[in-house]
């Protein structure tokens, strides 16, 4: 996944099928704090119940990415 195709789904409940063929259901938000972005995958319970903590999610990469899928809103919480 490249960075203008992330920018759609930054921070949005998804559906993200991964390199290895592995389909995960969560949130992936951008760190912008460094030189270089870090991106950080979080199931939607964790990311939503603890968005002022700075150790939620697990660094993941954009390259790992091969698409992803809006979950509608209305269907969570």
């Amino acid at each position: 996944m490249t960075r203008s195709e992330f920018v759609k789904v930054n921070d949005r409940p998804c559906r993200f099928k991964m390199k290895s063929g592995k389909e995960v259901f969560g949130v992936i938000w951008e760190n912008p704090g460094e030189p270089n972005p870090k991106y950080f995958f979080a199931t939607l319970s964790e990311r939503f119940d603890a968005r002022n903590k700075s150790n939620v999610g697990v660094n993941v990469e954009l390259d790992d990415i091969v698409g992803a899928e809006l979950i509608n809103s209305s269907l969570v919480g």
